[in-house]
Parts: structure tokens; sequence; C-alpha cells
């Protein structure tokens, strides 16, 4: 534990707002893996939506289908325009946070390159004031540059992994809302 303190430390002040953006970039990654595969679709069936939205029946469970069908319901009609325009709200809904990760994944590497400049600012200033001849005064600013570039790309990587993966998922659930969606509107206009 001493030695990840040590770490954070030689990185200097710019390790604060990477460490920062690492946190939040993960609770994202891990609320929305929970969301997708803990909730999937929100297995709602077609009736039970319908009987849902004519207020014959509550409605069970959570996830974006049932989000969709509370908004549906909200909106009072169930027309084509009104579907597509729910459909693009809980879309958003869904892909922000999702979007929130690639930017902040994308910030990491960013951040990282202004410790290294500001590790080298002091790296040069050490040399202003003891010359060369001292490596001690030179080893905290290029330590200090390396550990923030080396910090920003740990947090990048992987962001940008994990970016991809729930993207492809947010996708596959946007997807299958959509085709969810129309089959509910067919069937209301129908009845």
């Amino acid at each position: 534990m001493t030695e990840v303190l040590g770490y954070l430390r030689g990185g200097g002040v710019v390790m604060v707002p990477i460490v920062g953006l690492s946190v939040w970039m993960w609770s994202l990654v891990v609320q929305k893996a929970l969301e997708f595969w803990r909730e999937g679709g929100g297995g709602v069936e077609l009736q039970d939506a319908l009987d849902y939205l004519r207020g014959r029946a509550p409605l069970k469970g959570r996830g974006p289908k049932v989000l969709l069908l509370e908004k549906l319901r909200v909106m009072g009609r169930l027309g084509l325009r009104e579907v597509e325009v729910v459909l693009r709200e809980v879309e958003l809904e869904l892909s922000t946070p999702v979007r929130t990760v690639k930017v902040l994944a994308s910030v990491a590497p960013l951040l990282g390159l202004l410790g290294t400049v500001l590790g080298m600012i002091s790296t040069f200033w050490a040399i202003s004031i003891h010359g060369t001849g001292s490596p001690k005064a030179l080893a905290a600013g290029i330590s200090e540059a390396l550990i923030t570039t080396v910090s920003g790309l740990l947090v990048s990587i992987p962001g940008l992994f994990a970016y991809a993966l729930l993207s492809r998922k947010a996708s596959k659930v946007v997807a299958d809302l959509e085709e969810f969606a129309a089959r509910v509107a067919v069937r209301a206009r129908g009845n």
C-alpha cells in the first residue's frame, strides 16, 4: 500500500485528476455492465406491455423495456412518431453513460501528457538551480513525467476496451428495444 501511495505522490498533482477520472469511469463501467447483463432487455412479454399501456395491469420488473413502456404510457399515444420519440429518449438514457466512458478514457492520456510536461518543467527548473551535476534533483521531475504518462495510459487502454464492450451491448439492447416497440405499436393499433 505504501508503494502505491509513493507512486501516486511521485506523479505529482496531475495524479489527483487521473485517479478521480479513473474512479468515475470505472464506476460508470460497473454500473452499466451490471445494468446490461443483469437486466438485459427487461423480460417484458408483449401482452403484459399492452395490458400495462391500457391500464389493466401493473408492470413488473425493470430495465429498458420497462422504461420505454413507462414513457409511452405517460405520453398517452402509441403513434409511430410518439414511439420513435420515446425510443430516442430511452436510447439516449442508455448510451450517455457509455459515451461518457469513452470521453473519460480519451481524456486520461491527455492528463498523462500534462503530467509529462509538468514533470519536464520541474526537471528543467532543477537543472537551472542545481545544474546537471545533481541526478537526484533531475530524477524527481523525470519520475513525475513518466509516472503520469503511464498512469494516463493505464486508465485509458482498459477504459477504451470497456467502452467497446458496453457500446456493443448498448447497440444490441437498443435494437431489441426498437423491435419490441414496433411490435407493441402494431398490436396496440390493431386492438
